[in-house]
């Protein structure tokens, strides 16, 4: 059967069914609890996708969507290459900017999946920005659970919008993301924990841009145990990278503890970002901040904090690697791509 026959074929079976009998668990993990009503079977998610979106909306309070073996495209751009002359929006290839969408699904557990991205990486970041996520919970799902995700070569990678406050985010591997590992400029409460975001433009986005009518002073985000790399891409038309918060004056309060902080340019952009996340940080404690390069830290950088710790050059980059290789061995069941070794 060739690609068309098959896309055709998988096209006209159900995007999600809810299984009759019991879940088996695999991978080790432990059985899933929580389905759909609240205590039903899970809603299960299985095989290629493509680009095809999935959206749920109206799921019963508490209902669990096991994606642990579910692989989907995730694609921003029309052309391969956006530039000035032709931008993201134009060309023939396919895209799938949001290819799981969770809407009015209040408690809902999302467990696992595979996000593999089409997104340009060396083309310049106001080229490429046609606005895209892997998966974005919005409208009504609040206090929703994402867990064991892996992604890359996203533009923003997981995005939590309007109504979905609560939220809570574990053990995902986020690789390779041109934007935003974390998008949250609705200003909402929520948890970043055990998560390892692995190379990205910005780590953690609570930046309402123009929309002066958030206020996210009153609320509160908790990154814990987290490690997030930067990457530098081209912006600007130079190679660098923003702040791993992305903060305002109107951000909600921030909580960081036992993460790590790893800074890849020595021209990093954010530095005004950077001085908002630490005066937001209304707790700080047995992090680490990571400067890689073997340039010195500029002068006009903010330093963090008394609850983080500061290494440089070599024996930053050893601490990076210590700490990424420990995490994807404590992290065996989260999905690998064909080209990652167990």
């Amino acid at each position: 059967m060739d690609r068309r026959s098959f896309m055709g074929l998988a096209a006209s079976y159900p995007a999600f069914a809810l299984l009759s009998g019991p879940c088996k668990a695999e991978s080790g993990q432990a059985p899933l609890t929580g389905g759909a009503g609240g205590g039903g079977q899970p809603i299960v998610l299985s095989g290629e996708y493509g680009y095809q979106q999935q959206s749920m909306r109206d799921l019963p309070a508490g209902t669990t969507v096991d994606a642990r073996n579910a692989s989907f495209k995730v694609a921003n751009s029309r052309n391969s290459d956006p530039g000035v002359t032709m931008g993201c929006d134009e060309g023939t290839l396919p895209v799938n900017r949001y290819p799981v969408v969770l809407r009015d699904c209040p408690g809902v557990r999302f467990i696992g999946g595979r996000f593999n991205g089409e997104v340009p990486q060396t083309s310049a970041w106001e080229d490429t920005y046609c606005n895209s996520a892997a998966l974005l919970v919005r409208g009504g799902s609040t206090d929703a659970t994402i867990e064991g995700i892996r992604a890359r070569r996203c533009w923003d990678a997981i995005r939590f919008a309007e109504e979905a406050a609560g939220f809570r985010l574990k053990g995902c591997w986020l690789s390779e993301i041109r934007d935003d590992a974390v998008e949250n400029d609705y200003l909402l409460s929520g948890t970043i924990e055990d998560c390892l975001f692995d190379g990205c433009f910005s780590g953690v986005s609570v930046d309402p841009a123009k929309n002066k009518e958030r206020d996210g002073t009153k609320e509160l985000v908790h990154i814990d145990r987290t490690l997030i790399h930067m990457h530098p891409y081209l912006s600007k038309g130079e190679i660098t990278h923003q702040a791993p918060v992305k903060a305002t004056d109107r951000s909600p309060r921030l909580r960081i503890t036992g993460s790590v902080f790893a800074l890849a340019a020595p021209n990093m952009r954010g530095f005004r970002r950077l001085e908002r996340t630490w005066r937001l940080a209304i707790e700080s404690r047995d992090n680490m901040l990571l400067w890689l390069p073997d340039e010195p830290i500029p002068y006009a950088f903010p330093m963090p904090p008394s609850g983080f710790k500061v290494l440089k050059g070599l024996h930053a980059r050893q601490y990076w690697d210590n700490v990424h290789s420990q995490w994807i061995e404590a992290h065996r069941d989260v999905a690998r791509f064909s080209d990652e070794a167990l």
